[in-house]
Parts: C-alpha cells; sequence; structure tokens
C-alpha cells in the first residue's frame, strides 16, 4: 500500500480563517499591537528572490485568468498576490513538520518538528496558530492550501493540483486575499518526498 501511495499526489482540505492575530521560530521580528509586544524568531531559511518570484509567477499565472473550480463556481481573474516572509514561515515550518513526521493535514503533528505547538505548549498547531506564531498580526482572514506528491517537484505542479481540487481552487482564487507565503520542503526517506504549503492572509 505505501508503495502505491508513494506515486500519487495529494492536496489536503483547505482551510480558511477570519479574526485577528497575535504572536513568535533565524531572523528576528518584534510586532506591537496595543499594548503587548510579541517577539517572533522565523526559523524559515531565507529564500532568493529568483525563488519567491516564481512561486509568485505560479500563483498569480493562475489568478489572472477565470478558473473553474468545480463544485466551488467559476471564479474570475483575481488581482495578484504579494509576498509576506511570516506567512512563509508559517508554511515552511508546516511542510517541513509533514515530512519529518510523515503525516498529511492541516494539523500539526505535536512532535518536535512542529515548532509552534512546542513553543505554545500545545498538543498540535493549527494554520492560525503557526501564523500568529510567525508575527503574522491583525489579520482580517487567513488560509492554507497543502499538498504533497513524490513527483511534485515545482511550484507550478503544486499550483495545479490546487487547481484541480475544488476547494483549494477556491482558495487559491478568492479575492479577500491580498498576501501569500508558500514553503516547500523536499526529503527522499519521507512518504510523498515533495511537501507545499500556501498560507494566504489580508490585514
Amino acid at each position: 500500500m505505501q508503495n502505491q501511495l508513494k506515486g500519487m499526489l495529494f492536496a489536503g482540505a483547505t482551510m480558511l480563517f477570519i479574526g485577528c492575530g497575535g504572536g513568535g521560530g533565524g531572523m528576528t521580528t518584534t510586532t506591537t499591537t496595543d499594548t503587548n509586544t510579541t517577539t517572533c524568531v522565523l526559523s524559515a531559511p531565507e529564500l532568493p528572490a529568483a525563488t519567491i518570484q516564481e512561486y509568485l509567477d505560479a500563483i498569480n499565472a493562475a489568478r489572472s485568468v477565470e478558473q473553474d473550480c468545480g463544485s466551488e463556481g467559476i471564479f474570475p481573474p483575481a488581482d495578484p498576490l504579494t509576498w509576506n516572509e511570516s506567512l512563509y514561515n508559517a508554511a515552511y515550518e508546516h511542510s517541513r513538520d509533514l515530512a519529518l513526521s510523515d503525516t498529511f493535514s492541516h494539523e500539526g503533528s505535536g512532535t518536535l518538528s512542529d515548532i509552534t505547538a512546542t513553543d505554545m505548549g500545545l498538543d498540535y498547531s493549527m494554520p492560525p496558530d503557526r501564523i500568529e506564531h510567525s508575527c503574522y498580526t491583525g489579520y482580517v482572514t487567513v488560509g492554507e492550501n497543502v499538498a504533497a506528491g513524490t513527483a511534485m517537484d515545482t511550484p507550478q505542479k503544486a499550483v495545479v493540483s490546487w487547481l484541480d481540487s475544488p476547494s483549494h481552487c477556491a482558495a487559491l482564487m478568492n479575492p479577500d486575499f491580498k498576501e501569500v507565503g508558500m514553503g516547500h520542503y523536499e526529503d527522499a526517506e519521507a512518504l510523498y518526498t515533495h511537501y507545499w504549503t500556501q498560507n494566504f492572509g489580508a490585514k
């Protein structure tokens, strides 16, 4: 069964959240909200500008045209998204956690690779936990797409997998989102090899 699974591509269920952010995993930023000051340690590796642009090009090319998102309906072209380092940090953390823990869910693994859960004393992290822990605060809405596959080795392939799934397609085309961060983690020893997480937000 495991050998059969290794050749498959997966896109996990989309999660959207509406609410406000709050706070902390080496680059450090400080965010002040009202009287609360939170220091965040962002643990994701710095991406070259060319890689960030490749990710944005794949995402925004999809958003630039009408998309048929199946049961979610037809979505008109949407404005391009801009890159956000905090959303990227949250996305990378989750992709790495999925690979190292051999899990596939929006829930963090609750193991040491689930950095947000470890830092915050949670049983496991959820997308808003990771996003807030990465200091994306004061948001109006956030969302997450996840995907994995042994042959999903480019951002374009990840985006195609999301477009092929109604709920993921709808998240990708959501006009309310303004910013994005996308994190990829590759581990040849992990079940699906390539893991992608896409975090969206708007303030």
